[in-house]
């Protein structure tokens, strides 16, 4: 290395170390953001980078604790089960928003109200319009009633609704403008900035009453910083600008590590990365609708190989037996999927007459293109040749729906709902029910929401898990952790209450 590269490095380690001391000093984190949002509100624009924000500026009336799985009072201290389609909540009545005003029944309801109200334009309806009404029992006390029976009620509690200040999304004439000119919240951070070319400011509320014996803020302020392009992201981070880089791709990260005041953390999220095939010859390759084929592509693929050598991170990475996580509400499967065999691979594609292989078009999410491509290389020593097509979430499902899916591997964020219900209803209802088009998968999705005994309910989806490892539709490979690049005085704790997420709350200086 020539005396001047030498200096450079030395030079731009020595700025990144002063201006790093500086932001602790000034107890300020900086984080890059991919893509700009202007909304802080899940209800409107539920995207993984403001998800970090909103979880920790507004609370929810419960939590899930994952790690103990069960639930935990949160702005509601009780609760109350009437009967199957209605609970009752007690509110704490000590709680106040950033502004100073105070929380009660009202605020609940209004927020809720808003949420379930047709007319409201909200992104992902399904997640809220299960609620009939909500009725005010008294000042902190209130009745959600559902229109059907919803087991899952508590987890869509804990996970879907957080809540405003009724008193100020009452007054607005439009209602999706709160979570941009008012994001006032009772959580552990307050919005003090938010525009979406400058970026989100949060500071420290010290205030926070609703659960302070748990949740911790360790940095006083985050900001958070538009910088839509990685480059300049990466030059940012090596000159001072910025602190830390969210959801970076392995190779960069590898090479930001190398200045020697920069560090990786992976953090083990329940990101969830299948193969799937197309069962029912929608996509016109036949030789799929054959359940020794579909058998054969399975056992061609050595997860462990790929874990330990592809996915980013993979020393933290969960090897998966099922669609589901150890830490998924109701994740229970009695049959795994098919052991790596490339032999055995071979002689059944030979039995189904295939002996020379077969040719597969693979569709997989451009962000995890690697471990595609290393998936391509795996079936390439059993005779199945891929041809690798990395593609964006839109288009995508613009294929799911007009059928032209062959195979296919979409990242999937299941810690943002760790529930079997979810994760069912997004792999295998909608557009994605007609790959299969199978009734025993069916019949779980529709008795899983109406059953309320836990083991009972994971006895249900089991029936799914279970069926879908025997017909191989999906082969379950593995977590992609989420892979973080900052300065070495920053560390990420573990939330907790979420085993496979992590918000601004969770990070701190050393």
């Amino acid at each position: 290395m020539s005396i001047s590269k030498v200096a450079f490095i030395a030079t731009v380690a020595a700025f990144l170390a002063a201006s790093a001391q500086a932001q602790k000093s000034q107890d300020t984190l900086r984080i890059a953001i991919n893509n700009p949002f202007a909304v802080l509100s899940n209800y409107d624009l539920p995207v993984d980078e403001s998800s970090i924000f909103t979880r920790d500026v507004y609370d929810h009336l419960i939590y899930y604790d994952e790690r103990a799985q069960r639930f935990v009072p949160g702005i509601a201290k009780s609760w109350k089960r009437v009967n199957d389609t209605t609970i009752d909540y007690e509110l704490r009545d000590d709680i106040k928003f950033h502004n100073g005003d105070s929380l009660d029944a009202t605020d609940v309801k209004a927020t809720m109200d808003y949420a379930i109200d047709p007319k409201s334009k909200i992104t992902f309806v399904a997640n809220y319009n299960w609620v009939k009404e909500v009725e005010v029992l008294g000042p902190y006390t209130l009745r959600v009633r559902s229109s059907e029976v919803q087991s899952t009620d508590l987890a869509l509690m804990s996970y879907r609704f957080q809540v405003f200040n009724g008193k100020l999304l009452n007054k607005m004439q439009d209602k999706a403008d709160y979570g941009r000119l008012n994001p006032v919240g009772t959580g552990i951070y307050k919005v003090i900035q938010f525009d979406a070319n400058k970026g989100i400011l949060v500071e420290r509320y010290d205030g926070y009453k609703t659960t302070p014996e748990v949740k911790k803020a360790g940095i006083k302020r985050i900001h958070g910083v538009p910088l839509p392009d990685r480059q300049t992201q990466a030059a940012q981070l090596m000159v001072g600008g910025i602190d830390m880089l969210r959801n970076v791709e392995p190779e960069l990260a590898k090479a930001l590590s190398a200045n020697p005041n920069t560090e990786i953390t992976y953090v083990a999220e329940l990101n969830l990365f299948y193969f799937a095939l197309d069962s029912q010859n929608l996509s016109g390759n036949k030789a799929l609708s054959d359940i020794r084929v579909r058998k054969a592509i399975h056992m061609g693929i050595d997860a462990d190989q790929i874990i330990k050598h592809i996915v980013p991170g993979g020393h933290v990475a969960e090897k998966l037996y099922a669609d589901c996580f150890k830490a998924t509400i109701a994740c229970k499967y009695n049959v795994k999927p098919a052991s790596y065999n490339p032999e055995g691979a071979k002689k059944l594609l030979a039995e189904a007459g295939y002996p020379n292989g077969l040719d597969l078009h693979y569709v997989v999410y451009a962000a995890n293109k690697s471990i595609g491509e290393a998936v391509a290389g795996e079936l390439y020593k059993i005779g199945v040749r891929v041809n690798v097509q990395a593609t964006d979430i839109t288009l995508y499902r613009r294929m799911l729906g007009d059928g032209k899916l062959q195979a296919w591997s979409i990242l999937f964020p299941t810690g943002l709902y760790p529930d079997s219900s979810g994760i069912m209803n997004v792999l295998f209802t909608g557009p994605a029910a007609k790959y299969y088009n199978d009734p025993i998968i069916d019949e779980a999705i529709k008795l899983g929401v109406q059953e309320f005994d836990p083991a009972k309910r994971a006895d249900i989806y089991a029936k799914a898990y279970d069926r879908i490892n025997e017909m191989h539709y999906h082969f379950p490979l593995s977590s992609i952790p989420a892979v973080y690049v900052h300065t070495k005085d920053v560390a990420i704790k573990d939330n907790p209450f979420s085993t496979g997420q992590t918000f601004v709350a969770d990070y701190a200086w050393k």
